[in-house]
């Protein structure tokens, strides 16, 4: 049942509680949903994200979850006089007053028009009193308290909220000195602080974070909010050149063959000056590339946090990573795309035989029978089959093999591509290897003759050349198709089969 949201958005409009009490009506009870049988599809994000997990902790390193809401303090006490421009890109949190709510004899009034035989005013003035000093959390749980303390209904909870205490209505956010990190480091040197001594040395740890930025405007590069790595290193023996060698494993462990070091021109404060580095991969496709920052903390931001021991960090770019192994060149395609994307699996999972016997057998003997006599050079009519019916391989021209030259390809699927594939030729070795194979040509085929012959086919069936999925009986889940011709893939399985049977 398809829900219609122009007419019960105008329907709310003039009676919001009748509605929202009507339209209940329509997804109650049990309707006829059954689970797909599929796996579910991850996000490309999140692939990655297990990958670099599993770098981290092969390396040694502890994972933890840094506190993603800091005191702006923070930053002053690790940017020094860099920390007026760096407070600029913060998000600050920002919560609604609590007002003082009286019951005046208007609001009683109002209270008693809905709900007659009201006499809890004191409970309820207990109730506001409460929600004041913070004693109640606010938003359901406030809805919650009037409607189990003073026993009148959700409906009558949400009339007093809307029509008798107006005073919430029109609050407006009061900032505080709390903020959401626009950098790890921000939660880094607190956590640092309480571990030095109570950890056994070296304090290796890592974290996902989510760094969270006042951009402007949100484009192919920049994103107001996005998930990053990020790492530290705590020991008295650490210096930047064993950062720089450490960083190179990491990202040789990711994949990536070279990786280079360059100073950054303007060195953040929080960073000791000539450690700071931009680091860079060499990407096969799109060349050198930056995915990381690296650097000492400076021991002047350390001694604000009363640290003894030297630091290093490194923040490896989680979106840059994943743009350049996957050719993704906007970043909201990464994390926001609204179009589907299919991995090789998926796509192959989505290509299914169409037309199947009820029983499996005489399709497998069809195929058996056709593999077996495939070099047979015809005139040929040989019998593979012979009970209630009698089924024969045939080849009608003189000098021709029973079998074509593409009879025993195979389907693959290989970077987002369909592929005929023949399985004994060198140039396929890699799509053997890295694809997903699907089926061979023969198994939909020979299951294509065992269907028509259970329908009471008789006489002679051939399949020539193959050049769609449905000449050789597979099909296609109508999605795949869009996503093939959205994103210029093909489906590249041309063949000669040229494989006849005859029924009696």
């Amino acid at each position: 049942m398809l829900l219609n949201p122009k007419k019960i958005k105008n329907e709310a409009e003039k009676n919001w509680e009748k509605e929202w009490k009507e339209t209940a009506e329509l997804v109650k009870g049990k309707g006829k949903f059954t689970l797909k049988k599929k796996t579910g599809s991850e996000h490309l994000l999140w692939k990655y994200i297990l990958k670099v997990r599993e770098v981290f902790l092969e390396m040694g390193f502890d994972e933890v979850i840094l506190n993603p809401i800091q005191p702006d303090d923070e930053v002053r006490k690790q940017y020094g006089p860099e920390a007026g421009a760096i407070l600029d890109r913060l998000y600050y949190l920002a919560t609604i007053p609590r007002p003082d709510i009286g019951l005046s004899d208007e609001k009683k009034e109002l209270i008693k028009k809905r709900l007659p035989k009201f006499k809890k005013f004191k409970k309820l003035q207990d109730i506001l009193m409460k929600y004041k000093r913070g004693e109640i959390e606010g938003g359901e749980d406030l809805t919650e308290a009037l409607v189990s303390d003073l026993g009148i209904s959700t409906s009558d909870a949400l009339y007093l909220l809307k029509e008798v205490f107006k005073e919430l209505a029109g609050l407006k956010p009061e900032a505080s000195n709390l903020s959401l990190i626009s950098h790890a480091t921000t939660a880094w040197f607190p956590l640092l602080s309480e571990l030095q001594d109570k950890k056994e040395h070296p304090i290796m740890l890592f974290s996902l974070v989510w760094r969270n930025r006042r951009e402007q405007k949100e484009d192919a590069k920049h994103l107001r909010t996005h998930l990053n790595f990020s790492m530290v290193i705590m020991d008295e023996d650490f210096k930047i050149e064993n950062g720089k060698e450490l960083t190179e494993k990491f990202f040789k462990k990711l994949g990536f063959e070279k990786v280079k070091f360059e100073v950054k021109p303007n060195q953040p404060a929080y960073y000791a000056p000539g450690t700071n580095y931009e680091v860079f991969v060499k990407h096969p496709k799109g060349g050198w590339l930056e995915v990381s920052e690296i650097g000492m903390y400076s021991p002047v931001s350390l001694a604000n946090y009363k640290i003894k021991y030297p630091v290093f960090n490194s923040g490896p770019g989680l979106g840059r990573i994943v743009m350049a192994l996957e050719n993704i060149n906007d970043i909201r395609d990464l994390y926001y795309s609204k179009d589907t994307r299919f991995s090789d699996k998926q796509i192959a999972d989505r290509i299914k035989i169409d037309k199947k016997p009820k029983g499996k057998n005489l399709a497998k003997i069809i195929e058996k029978g056709i593999i077996e006599n495939r070099n047979l050079i015809g005139k040929i009519r040989k019998k593979i089959y012979d009970k209630e019916i009698k089924i024969y391989v045939v080849e009608p021209e003189e000098g021709k093999k029973l079998l074509g030259p593409g009879g025993l390809n195979e389907i693959y699927v290989y970077k987002g591509e369909i592929l005929g594939v023949k399985t004994d030729d060198k140039r396929f070795e890699e799509i053997l290897r890295k694809g997903v194979k699907v089926c061979s040509f023969l198994e939909a085929i020979s299951n294509y003759f065992a269907y028509q012959i259970e329908r009471g086919k008789r006489g002679r069936l051939t399949i020539k050349y193959a050049d769609t999925l449905p000449s050789i009986n597979l099909k296609m889940k109508k999605e795949i198709s869009k996503y093939l011709l959205q994103n210029k893939k093909e489906i590249k399985i041309d063949a000669p089969i040229f494989v006849d049977i005859e029924i009696e």
